[in-house]
This record gives structure tokens, C-alpha cells and sequence, in this order.
């Protein structure tokens, strides 16, 4: 056999072990990937929920005031003595508590208390956040947003002394959420991308990259909105899915925070954070069948010429 065909039959053996093995590694390549994604996704789905959880958890144990509005101590007491009782409150949790205040049924203030309070009576009636604890008997809530302040929970609770009651008055708390931005920090760490809290209204109460610190009140990126988005139409409390955005491919988690309209997310770019290790051992095992499949290819040689080329008869 001359040596350029040698070498022929080996490229040609060579090229259909290679065909089923290189279609099949492409198979097993892609199928790894997707099982990295499907496993990322459900570490972020119970990342998201755990903190969820304990963000209402924090919010329950913190930031519930409707104990202190139905107390009948307080029903009962007169304005200044409702004042002095705020102020012994805030002096419990003065990290949380920074402002409380009264307001009549109307909506307006009739006392007034925390360490930067000013002097002058505000009218809330016409506020949207008044105006939904008028319509329920639940409390009503916004956050605020302050350039050198974390953001804060301003609660108005109304004040109900027997159920099915219009309420006689309203209690108003303003209240720090520098714990739930620590709490969100602190989980964050571990995080291959961003995780984060938002309000009702998309903007960033606190997330892992700072980006609610640098631009206080910045929306969520658009990936986390349209996966909101597609939980409140599926009446969802928790959703994990793969958002396309501006050529680019994310994978969103976001949960519920139980009593509130806000959801924690987590968000990766799937193309730069994903953790790939196992790809290292793949692509391992593919060049090694390469090197395998060359090798069969010049053992294939030396079997044919000795199993299928006649050895020439000696002479004599």
C-alpha cells in the first residue's frame, strides 16, 4: 500500500469514528449546559424564596404597628398622651422607628413625633397611600427614597376599635429599611449576579451591586420587571425563567415577600456568571475520544494489512 493512501484509510477510518462521536458529544455538550441552567435556576428559586421569607419574617416582627394602634390604652388616650407613648416607641427601636404621627379621620396630623420632625402639621388626605388605608381596614404603605438616607416604610394604620368600624383616627410610621438592605447585602455575597428587593413599583428597595445606593428610587433592570410581570399574570407567588433582553440571555428568580406587594429577585447573565466547571470536564472527555478515535484509526491500519493484504510468498 503506498503512503499517501496509508494515510487516506486512516483519515477516512478516522472521519466516521469521529461523525457519530462528534454529533453525539454535541448532544451531551448542550445537555450539560442545560442541566447547569436547570440547576442555577432552582438554587436561585430557593435563594429567593428563603430571603423572601425572611424579609416578611423582618417586616412582621419590626414593622408591624397594628398592635400599638389598637391598643386600648392608646384608643383611649388623648393626643399628647398618644405623642408621649410614640416617642417612648421610637426609643425602643430608634434604628427602625424614626417618625410617628396621628391623623384624624380626615387625613391631617394632630401630633407629631421624631428627632427630625418639623414644626408644621401635614395634610395626607390627599395621598395615595392615605387614601387606600381610608378604603380598607388594612394598613396602607409606600417607600421613600432619599438621596443620604436609606430608603423608609411610611405605614399608615387605622386605628379600629371594633371590626367592621370606619376608623376613629390613623396612626403614620415612618420607619427605616436599612435592615432589609443589610439583610439583602449580607445573601447577596454568594450571589453570581444581582440579588435585590423591590417595591410595588419596580424601584430598588436594596440589591447585592449597590445600585440602589448610587441612583436611591432606580427601577429593577427590565429583565426582573418582565418576569414580575409574567408572575402577576400567572397569579404566581415565586417564578424562575430564561428572559432574552437586548441580545443577551438572563436567568431571573423572583418570590413574593409574604404581606406586601414586594418581590425579591435574583438575576444572572447566563453567557458570563454561570459556574461552568463541569464544561472543563467535558470538553476533557471529548478531546480524549478524539485522541481515541485517531488512535483506532492507525490501529485500523495495521489490522488491515495484516488481516486482509496476502504477505508475499517467499521464493525458493
Amino acid at each position: 500500500m503506498e503512503k499517501s493512501n496509508k494515510y487516506r484509510f486512516i483519515a477516512v477510518v478516522t472521519g466516521l469514528f469521529l461523525l457519530p462521536f462528534l454529533i453525539l458529544s454535541r448532544h451531551f455538550m448542550y445537555g450539560n449546559r442545560e442541566l447547569v441552567k436547570k440547576d442555577t435556576m432552582m438554587y436561585m428559586e430557593l435563594r429567593t424564596k428563603t430571603v423572601a421569607n425572611i424579609a416578611a419574617d423582618l417586616l412582621a416582627l419590626n414593622y408591624d404597628i397594628s398592635s400599638l394602634a389598637s391598643a386600648p390604652e392608646f384608643m383611649r388616650a388623648s393626643n399628647d398622651v398618644r405623642k408621649t407613648l410614640l416617642e417612648k416607641k421610637i426609643k425602643e427601636k430608634p434604628s427602625i422607628y424614626s417618625e410617628f404621627s396621628v391623623l384624624n379621620a380626615a387625613g391631617k396630623e394632630v401630633a407629631r413625633t421624631g428627632t427630625n420632625s418639623p414644626k408644621e402639621l401635614k395634610d395626607y388626605s390627599r395621598t395615595e397611600v392615605f387614601g387606600r388605608a381610608v378604603s380598607g381596614t388594612e394598613p396602607s404603605g409606600a417607600v421613600e427614597y432619599g438621596e443620604y438616607t436609606p430608603p423608609a416604610l411610611v405605614l399608615i394604620q387605622p386605628a379600629i376599635k371594633n371590626p367592621g368600624e370606619k376608623p376613629q383616627f390613623f396612626v403614620l410610621a415612618r420607619m427605616s429599611l436599612a435592615y432589609m438592605g443589610e439583610l439583602v447585602r449580607v445573601v447577596g455575597k454568594n450571589s453570581a449576579g444581582n440579588l435585590g428587593l423591590i417595591d410595588a413599583g419596580g424601584q430598588l428597595i436594596a440589591d447585592s451591586l449597590g445600585r440602589a445606593v448610587m441612583s436611591p428610587g432606580i427601577k429593577a433592570p427590565p429583565e426582573v420587571l418582565t418576569t414580575v410581570e409574567m408572575a402577576y399574570e400567572k397569579h404566581l407567588t415565586t417564578l424562575r425563567t430564561e428572559v432574552a433582553f437586548k441580545g443577551r440571555s438572563y436567568l431571573v428568580s423572583v418570590a413574593g415577600v409574604g404581606g406586601t406587594r414586594w418581590w425579591m429577585f435574583e438575576a444572572v447573565d447566563s453567557e458570563r456568571t454561570l459556574d461552568y466547571r463541569s464544561a472543563f470536564w467535558v470538553k476533557r472527555v471529548v478531546g480524549i475520544g478524539i485522541l481515541l478515535m485517531v488512535i483506532f484509526g492507525f490501529i485500523s491500519h495495521k489490522l488491515a494489512l495484516l488481516w486482509l493484504v496476502p504477505k508475499p510468498e517467499k521464493l525458493g
